[in-house]
Order: structure tokens, then sequence, then C-alpha cells
């Protein structure tokens, strides 16, 4: 006889997702790894905050962090921002990854995440399109041949018409310039310098792959990388704020979240050895090997050094892993002293270490914590595994299942978030609030 509860807790197990930085392989974002971690999602809302109030008016808009070493960023056709580990990684200061932000915001003033996907349906139309990959109103387009550009980036390749492809592509660099003028405009208004877009553009440059005397311009989506570079120093030589730098709390800041890139994505150490980065960094990558006790003395030691309240939350989630859970509370609950406002990423460890010690209280209490963080956008998917896993271990499995539901649906899993719509609805009173959202999910999405 099939023991579904055993089904259930081995599809859980197997899905169980490191909180500090969680990756997510997202079948809907372009096949691209998501990379969840509050410090650096907090650092990018701090660098872009301002920038949306004076270009878009609103407070914030969705950015998400892209595994990619390369050097990148894109804006996709409802607004979101991507950015590529990598730019961050190679960015020396934050203005470089400020400066790359207003970019893409340059792009959505524009209105071009929209019209450049009506420019391409329009071209499909009209010609025998061999390839043509990404929406995304990009950084660099062809001016590299990264993973990245040909998969979620502006890169095009077709075939067809010259007549026609020259004519997409001159749009492309028209947005591109428009991009750049808006970019420099909001860094104008809030008294910083663009110079930050001209340095990412020559690391760029540095990088790129491809031979530019080989290339015909009118071949690529933006200017070719010296007369672009040529132009744009030009122009932001001349700002008001050119010579305006980062503040040293900034710039640590920055530091912090490359060395916490270095540590879990393995990429080569940047920082002097014995600084609070480069230990920071091995931690990182000690616990990412399991070297649980060796990551947790270091970051005692860097505590001692700097409280901090990243620290805190990566003691407490080494704590959880060696099932020291009155520690991680412990420290947890510090990591919130020093952050004044609610976390995500704080209640969702919160929630697993009340769910791993276990009792009806406990598990309640984490699903409360949990309640208000309930919206069907991938910044809060997660929420919905760690909710399935409290009410599993409540035998609630209806609205297991439920939850486990809500989580396929928004990662676009139509087969599995539909079978887990119909069981929750077999245990589920008829028409009640839950059984609606089941049925919805089983037979609207």
């Amino acid at each position: 006889m099939i023991n579904v509860k055993h089904i259930i807790l081995n599809i859980l197990t197997k899905h169980i997702l490191v909180l500090f930085i969680l990756i997510l392989t997202i079948i809907c974002a372009y096949s691209k790894t998501i990379i969840k971690d509050a410090e650096i999602e907090n650092l990018l809302y701090e660098y872009s905050s301002d920038l949306h109030e004076i270009g878009l008016g609103a407070a914030s808009q969705n950015i998400f962090i892209v595994s990619d070493s390369s050097i990148n960023a894109f804006v996709t056709s409802n607004g979101d921002i991507y950015i590529n580990s990598g730019l961050i990684y190679h960015a020396d200061k934050p203005n470089e990854v400020k400066s790359i932000i207003a970019h893409e915001i340059g792009h959505i003033i524009n209105n071009h995440h929209i019209t450049r996907m009506i420019e391409y349906e329009n071209f499909q139309k009209k010609q025998n399109i061999a390839q043509i990959i990404g929406i995304g109103a990009g950084l660099t387009g062809m001016l590299t041949e990264s993973d990245t550009i040909s998969n979620v980036g502006a890169g095009i390749t077709f075939g067809g018409s010259d007549f026609a492809r020259r004519d997409y592509l001159q749009h492309s660099r028209v947005q591109e310039y428009e991009a750049d003028m808006s970019a420099i405009s909001m860094m104008d208004s809030i008294g910083q310098s663009s110079v930050g877009l001209l340095e990412i553009l020559e690391k760029i440059k540095n990088a790129q792959q491809i031979y530019t005397d080989e290339i015909n311009p009118l071949e690529l989506t933006h200017d070719l990388p010296k007369d672009r570079i040529d132009f744009l120093r030009n122009k932001i030589s001349s700002q008001k704020f050119y010579k305006a730098e980062d503040s040293v709390e900034l710039t640590h800041k920055h530091n912090l979240a490359r060395a916490k890139i270095i540590g879990y994505l393995g990429l080569p150490n940047k920082f002097e050895d014995g600084t609070i980065y480069s230990n920071y960094s091995i931690a990182i990558s000690y616990y990412q090997r399991g070297q649980y006790e060796l990551s947790k003395s270091i970051m005692i030691d860097l505590i001692n050094e700097f409280e901090y309240a990243y620290f805190y939350e990566f003691l407490a989630q080494i704590n959880y892993e060696i099932n020291e859970y009155e520690l991680a509370l412990e420290n947890l609950n510090m990591a919130m002293s020093l952050y004044s406002q609610p976390e995500l990423e704080f209640s969702i460890l919160h929630a697993k270490i009340l769910t791993a010690i276990g009792g009806n209280k406990n598990i309640l209490d984490s699903i409360s914590l949990l309640a208000p963080h309930k919206d069907r956008t991938l910044k809060n998917v997660r929420v919905y595994w760690q909710l399935s896993k409290a009410y599993f271990q409540l035998n609630n499995m209806p609205m297991a299942d439920l939850n486990v539901a809500q989580y396929y649906a928004i990662l676009g899993k139509k087969d599995r978030e539909r079978s887990f719509a119909s069981r929750a609805k077999n245990g589920l009173t008829p028409y009640s609030p839950e059984w609606l959202m089941a049925d919805d999910i089983q037979n609207i999405n």
C-alpha cells in the first residue's frame, strides 16, 4: 500500500532549500537561476529607491539577482529589473551598480521594455526569423557573447531581410542612447555621478570576446563599445557631480555583498587575506561545503569585531544546520534587533527554526509568522514551501497540499500545481475559501 505521507515527506526533503542565500531554478524566468538573499536585495533597494522615486514616482520596483558571473542587467516586459551577480562582483564601488540600475530604469521610463516586445512581434510577422532569444531591454546587448546575453539579455540572432534587421537593430541602438541619457539625468537629480556607467562599460569592453574591427556596427543592438564609451565620457565628464564619491559606509556594505557572492558562488577572492570581507567569504565557503563548525568559529570572531544584522542571521542559519535551535533563535533575535524593519528572510528562518523544534504551539507560531507574507509573487514563493512543511508537521495534509500547489503555481509548473490542488480539494471543505483557491489553481491557472 502506498504511504502518501511518506511520499510527501520525501518530496519535501528533496526540495529543502538553503535560506540564507536561496537559489531557485525558475523555468518561467528565462530558465535562469535567481538568488534570494536579504542582505544583497536590501542593498540593491538602497541603491534604487531614490531612482525609482524620481524616475517612476514609486518607492520600489522588483529587482532580482541572477546567478551569472558575466556583467549584465536587463528589464523585462513587466518592468522587473534583473541584475547579474557578476555585475555586483565586478563593480568596485556602489556607484557602478547604481548607475546601471539607473540605466535600466531609463528603459522603463522610455517604455523600451514594452516597445521592444511590440517591435519584435511586428518584425516576426514580416520576416522568416531563424532565431531570436530574449526580449529584455538589457545593458550590454551584443557587446559580449555570454550565456546571459544569449538566454535572457537583449542579444539577437536571426535571419531574414537585412533591411528589416537593420531597422530593428537601429531601434535598439536608439533605445540604449535614450536609457543612457535618462540614467545620467536621474543621477544628476540625486546629486550623484554617472561615472559608474562608464566604468562598467569599460569592464565589458575589456572582457569582450569579439573583435570590434570585424563587426558591422549595424549588426549590433548597441553602439560599438568605443563609440558608446567615448560619447558617454564626454557627456558624463561635464556633470555637476562628476567627482561625487560613495560614502565609506555604503562602500563597506557593497564589499560585504561582494564577499557573500564570492563565498556562495565560489568566485576568485577580490579582497586581501585577513580582512573582514575575505573572512566573510571564507566562512560562507565553509558553510557551503558543510563545514559548519569552521564557519561558525569565523562568524563569531567577525561579530566580535563588527556587529552586523546579517552576520547574526548567518550565524543563526549555521546554528540551525547543526540543530542548535535555541542559539539560532538567540542570534536571529539579535539580527532582528539590529535591523529595524520587518524582514521576510528573517521570518522564514524563524519559522524554520520553530518548525524544527516542533510542538503544535511552535508550528502554529511559525504559520502566523509567515501569514503576512502570503502573496502570489516570485519574491515570496518560498513562504508557501515553508507553510506546506508546517502544515505537514500538524498532519493537515489538505493545507500542506494547497501550499505546495501555490508554490508550483508561482513557478509556472502547471502539472504539479494542478496535481497538488486536486489533492487539496479532496480534503478541504467544499466551497470554503481554501477549497475555492485550490479549485482556481486547478481549473483557471
